[in-house]
């Protein structure tokens, strides 16, 4: 087995030939192969198109094939192929082919250059072989000779102007015999190539060269083995003169002078000027190539590391190569400074001069600028590009919105790929191996100061370079097929760019908040939008120049407004909003509805967090009424939690908005006039769904008391309750008012007096349910039995309990007024005095503690007999602070509670010897107290 490798280090598949059976295949075809189908046949034709002016090709081995059938772009929907000419020149004579050394030698390089297109070219190359005397005459073998001849006479890379190309005097380099002239064109290594005057006056490789042809193909693999391979250092496409050449002129031949551009040295021109004189020196340097003659792939040299190469030099210049080193820390094989300073004169004095002829059957001649100072190669987007592959913005919008779907759907991954240029990657490991680069790459592109309105959205665009800033390098490059994709080179670093930026991600974990930069904010605010959770969306939003008590009501509902917006101004690409927390101000959208922005808190209580800005929050309603029913964006379309049209359970006020006539939306003062109609049928409705509501409550509640043994009537328990009627009518009042979709700065005046409202008649309910709780424990038969000492404590805990309710309703009607630090002196002031109090009041409560285990323990009760602690009498009265025992003298003895709690007591009953004028009184005083 025999292989035909180009051995240069660029990617590309070997070739190798087995017993009498050799296939060549070009490197650009081989860039096009794909699995076989009934297009195979037409593949080596549609791909040739680099190697027809490809003259620098290079064969080497590559890890597999591309994911798609990639096709270079042609004219008019055409391939290059599709528009070439049979270069069969049938009508010059054979032997003017062969008149001389140099001749013989463009012979044998056209024909097979252009053997897989056009197989009756070989004829051409047979011709160049001096095969009187050969050992065999078998067609097959003679093929093979012709193009393991022109395998070897490639990696010499010879000169064309070093051969002889006089038919008679040859100069120096000619060996006369006796027999015939020769001219030996290499001698050294175990190499040698000559040839030979035959007796038709042709020049023809003679027989000793063809017998050598075996020796000599395994002599040129092996020193292409022994080449260096480390390529990493070197810009993909452009690794050697021959790898140049060949991308430059396949550029030319599709009309693609942007993309040929990037062959040229213009390091020192601004982006501007490469992206507007790139073109026009590309086409003009191309026309200046075909008007010196035909590019000969075979004398051009591969070498990475070789000396600059010129390939054509007079007076008004000359075309040569170059490494360069490019600012991305790789090298390039460029056209030289030097040779785009002379572009210009050596075009003017090319229209002079007629093409190559070989372009010129070809049918692939480089047309002249119509205007000098325009290029006439801008072009259009092809039809076959998609329009997501068809710019450097369009490719990132195209990847964002595919790694945002794959979010929820893991298998829109597999759409990830389309943006990677793969061909390097094995085609089983694509699936896999590829969503994983996708996901890393995405990651990567988050951690890049992205703005997407700065990439061209051109295709005719130049290169982008992403991410330098940052110590990365991120290459957008339009591929051979016209799509833009992230390169080869992208794609093979992603792995290395996410462990560089994973450690400063790390370091950034752990900030605490959701909002801690502009992006965390947005998706916060998006992630809760979709969810319909606008309670959380509406954090996101500065409400500082609202009222306190209105921003629980009103929050959400500007959440939904802004969402709403922004779903109609177009896709948000997260990727691109900076996440740096102590950024500047980040304007998220600027443009006919006003301005979108978001900034860094400097005040507490939200000091350090990303809001959606206090200028924005009043802008949301106009920009609202502005979009109110038109569509999504097209860059919506696909997004699950975008906000299409607004459905009643949801957003009742905005549903109603939509659907009422044109004539009830005319504004009337500060509302709109179906507003002002809502308003008191709301207040109506309310009021009657309140009372019906009511009237079965009460009576319910009754009927309750009733059963548990109270003697309360339906009045009192409705009188008791009426608070709750007027509480329930605001309640269903504010509900009903959601959906009349009021103005803001009307609705946050409502809402403000809604709250203050409901903190009043909270206040009137929770007294009117105190008295209640009085009414029944006076009024219950059931509870009369347990009554005794805790008639004494129900009134004064009942005060008690109507000052705690106050001191709540207070507490939270300064919590609405949003004056923190009035509410925190408030309890503090509540605090001290309590303290105060008990300090100075440390007996009371000790002996109101003891009044409470009294009660608890039920040791005596009124009337009772006790003896404590030696005192004896008759229990005639309880407080909080002490007990009064009417004694058997008659007289009043007070003791403290807390000396009862802690004395034994010893309770003798109701005494049938005790003193009738001792008991009477009392018993009876306390009879009226009770009552």
């Amino acid at each position: 087995m025999h292989s035909l490798n180009d051995s240069s280090g660029l990617p590309g598949f070997p070739l190798t030939c087995q017993c009498r059976t050799l296939r060549f295949i070009p490197f650009p075809a081989i860039q096009t192969m794909h699995k076989p189908s009934p297009l195979s046949a037409w593949l080596p034709f549609l791909s040739w198109l680099l190697a027809i002016l490809g003259w620098a090709y290079l064969a080497q081995p590559v890890q597999g094939q591309p994911a798609k059938l990639r096709q270079p772009v042609g004219t008019r929907g055409q391939t290059l192929a599709d528009r070439l000419i049979s270069p069969r020149d049938t009508d010059r004579p054979l032997l003017e082919k062969l008149r001389s050394p140099r001749e013989t030698v463009k012979t044998l390089y056209y024909a097979v250059t252009l053997y897989d297109l056009f197989p009756e070219m070989m004829e051409d190359a047979i011709a160049c072989l001096e095969l009187e005397q050969a050992r065999t005459t078998r067609r097959e073998d003679v093929f093979l000779m012709a193009l393991d001849l022109e395998y070897v006479l490639q990696s010499l890379s010879l000169p064309l102007n070093g051969i002889p190309d006089q038919a008679q005097a040859v100069g120096q380099v000619q060996l006369v015999t006796a027999e015939q002239r020769k001219v030996v064109l290499y001698d050294a290594d175990g190499l040698k190539v000559a040839l030979c005057h035959c007796g038709d006056d042709g020049w023809r490789f003679d027989r000793d060269t063809l017998q050598r042809l075996p020796a000599m193909r395994r002599i040129v693999q092996e020193r292409r083995r022994q080449r260096p391979r480390d390529m990493t250092n070197l810009r993909e496409g452009f690794s050697d003169p021959r790898a140049t050449l060949r991308q430059f002129i396949s550029d030319a031949a599709n009309g693609d002078y942007h993309a040929a551009a990037h062959s040229l040295d213009l390091t020192s021109f601004s982006n501007e000027q490469r992206h507007q004189q790139g073109p026009v020196l590309a086409q003009q340097l191309a026309f200046v190539l075909q008007h010196r003659g035909f590019m000969y792939r075979q004398e051009v040299p591969d070498l990475p590391d070789g000396p600059a190469y010129t390939w054509h030099a007079d007076q008004h210049g000359r075309i040569a190569l170059d490494r360069v080193h490019l600012p991305n820390g790789k090298d390039a094989w460029l056209f030289t400074k030097q040779t785009v300073r002379s572009i210009s004169r050596m075009y003017a004095a090319a229209q002079a001069l007629p093409p190559a002829p070989q372009y010129a059957r070809l049918g692939l001649l480089i047309p002249p600028l119509r205007v000098q100072a325009e290029a006439s190669t801008s072009r259009k987007r092809p039809e076959e590009v998609p329009p997501h592959l068809g710019s450097p913005r369009a490719l990132l919008q195209g990847f964002f919105r595919t790694m945002d779907a794959a979010d929820t759907d893991d298998v829109r991954l597999v759409d990830a790929l389309e943006f990677l240029d793969l061909d390097n990657v094995p085609v089983a490991d694509r699936g896999p191996l590829g969503a994983k680069l996708a996901t890393k790459l995405e990651a990567v592109l988050r951690k890049v100061r992205l703005d997407l309105s700065a990439v061209p959205d051109d295709w005719n665009a130049g290169r982008q370079i992403l991410g330098e800033a940052q110590g990365i390098h991120i290459e957008i490059l339009r591929q051979r097929d016209g799509c833009w994709r992230f390169s080869q080179a992208t794609v093979a670093h992603i792995p290395e760019m996410f462990d560089k930026l994973a450690g400063k991600a790390g370091s950034d974990e752990g900030r605490g908040s959701h909002l801690d930069s502009a992006r965390d904010t947005i998706i916060t605010f998006q992630t809760s939008a979709a969810r319909r959770e606008f309670t959380m969306a509406a954090q996101c939003l500065d409400l500082s120049s609202m009222h306190a008590s209105a921003r629980e009501e009103l929050g959400p509902v500007l959440a939904f407004k802004l969402k709403y917006v922004l779903d109609r101004t177009g896709r948000l690409y997260v990727q691109e909003i900076p996440d740096n927390p102590d950024g500047p101000r980040y304007v998220l959208y600027r443009g006919e509805l006003g301005r979108i922005a978001l900034e860094r808190q400097a005040q507490e209580p939200l000091k350090g967090q990303w809001l959606f800005t206090a200028d924005t929050v009043q802008r949301i309603e106009p920009m609202f009424r502005a979009v109110l029913g038109q569509p999504l964006d097209e860059s919506q379309r696909d997004v699950a939690g975008a906000l299409g049209q607004p459905r009643f359970w949801e957003t009742p006020g905005i549903w109603l908005r939509l659907n009422i006539p044109g004539w009830l939306q005319v504004r009337a003062g500060m509302i709109e006039l179906y507003q002002w109609l809502g308003l008191p049928l709301a207040a109506l409705a309310a009021w009657l769904g309140a009372c019906l509501l009511m009237v079965g409550g009460s009576r319910s509640v009754a009927w309750l008391l009733h059963r548990s043994g109270s003697v309360l009537s339906n009045d009192f328990v409705a009188r008791a309750l009426r608070p709750l009627t007027w509480l329930a009518t605001v309640w269903l009042l504010f509900e009903l008012l959601d959906g009349l979709d009021l103005p803001i700065a009307v609705a946050t005046t409502v809402f403000t007096a809604h709250k203050f409202l409901l903190a009043g008649l909270f206040g009137w309910l929770g007294l009117r349910l105190i008295d209640l709780s009085m009414g029944v424990y006076l009024n219950s038969e059931r509870l009369r039995p347990h009554r005794s000492l805790s008639d004494m404590i129900v009134p004064v805990s009942m005060r008690i309990s109507k000052t705690i309710v106050l001191l709540v309703v207070a507490t939270y009607v300064i919590y609405q007024i949003g004056q923190i630090d009035l509410l925190a002196r408030f309890l503090t002031g509540l605090g001290v005095a309590g303290l105060a109090a008990s300090l100075a009041a440390q007996d009371a409560l000790k002996s109101f503690f003891g009044t409470l285990l009294l009660i608890g323990e039920r040791a005596f009760k009124i009337g009772d007999r006790i003896d404590v602690g030696g005192k004896e009498g008759v229990v005639e009265q309880v407080g909080f602070r002490s007990t009064r025992l009417r004694t058997s003298q008659g007289s009043t003895l007070t003791i403290p509670n807390a000396v009862i709690a802690s004395a034994p007591i010893n309770n003798m009953g109701t005494s049938a010897e005790r003193p009738a004028d001792h008991t009477d009184v009392p018993l009876s005083r306390h009879a009226s107290q009770a009552a």
